[in-house]
């Protein structure tokens, strides 16, 4: 019997892993995962986008868009957004789930041509910029990063009463002006401008700053800086010397103000 040898072929599939980041568009980068083989190529690309600025103590949404490119599906696909920086977790959408520091999506499968976005939300509870990254990973693994800042902002309150009122002509009474910063950021070259009706005589004033007068108007040097929750108080002490119902106005301004705080207190002065 004669023996014939029949050659065999061994075919072995050979897995193609690629990175890459792709152009910027709208100023965002992207990033894309690519993994060829059998059955069609998956490419899959993430944008990370972030509100460009929030304020302290207020809430910003992240958002995270992955999108299969390629002509074969991804299978197993996860999608991580990092916890970075001074901000703390609220919520996320399609079961997004928290683990340690990071808010986990885990998709499955994404179909040759299929979007997919998800969003977290979070508070912003410290002043700075935060820089907050997403991965997504299947056989491969793409990054895309974006930036938040999160400033304070100086939020001053104006308050004046009298004491006594009424009074009688040629009596005194002490008006009482109350700055209070109630926002999260230092206030700066806080300015109060005080003036007097005809009916009133100044006597003295007292305040963080030196007060000096023009006629009927006291004008106080500006309080270079202002924390927040601080407060300035500034007295003015004046005279009865008509008989009226008066009004003593005040004036504010700061470096973050863009027009004049007014506020007015009314004085009966009686014979």
């Amino acid at each position: 019997m004669q023996r014939i040898a029949v050659p065999t072929l061994l075919l072995v599939g050979m897995l193609v892993l690629t990175l890459s980041s792709g152009p910027m568009i709208n100023g965002t980068a992207t990033a894309l995962a690519q993994a060829s083989g059998a059955g069609g190529s998956p490419i899959v690309e993430i944008t990370k986008t972030c509100p460009s600025l929030r304020y302290l103590g207020r809430e910003a949404t992240f958002e995270i868009t992955v999108v299969n490119k390629g002509d074969g599906t991804a299978q197993n696909v996860v999608v991580t957004d990092q916890i970075n920086g001074n901000i703390q977790f609220r919520a996320a959408d399609n079961n997004g789930q928290r683990e340690g520091n990071n808010i986990v999506w885990r998709l499955g499968e994404l179909a040759a041509g299929q979007t997919k976005t998800l969003k977290s939300t979070f508070l912003c509870n410290a002043i700075g910029k935060i820089q907050n990254s997403a991965t997504v990973t299947y056989c491969a693994e793409a990054r895309d990063e974006c930036e938040l800042e999160v400033r304070g902002i100086p939020a001053v309150l104006l308050e004046c009463v009298d004491d006594p009122d009424p009074i009688e002509v040629n009596g005194e009474l002490t008006y009482t002006i109350t700055v209070t910063n109630q926002g999260t950021a230092v206030g700066t070259g806080i300015e109060i401008k005080c003036t007097l009706p005809a009916e009133e005589q100044y006597i003295a004033a007292d305040g963080p700053t030196k007060a000096e007068t023009s006629g009927q108007v006291i004008t106080f040097a500006p309080v270079p800086t202002l924390a927040p929750k601080a407060k300035a108080v500034f007295k003015l002490r004046v005279k009865g010397v008509a008989e009226g119902d008066v009004r003593f106005r005040v004036e504010m301004n700061s470096d973050q103000i863009g027009e004049p705080v007014m506020e007015t207190e009314s004085t009966h002065i009686y014979e």
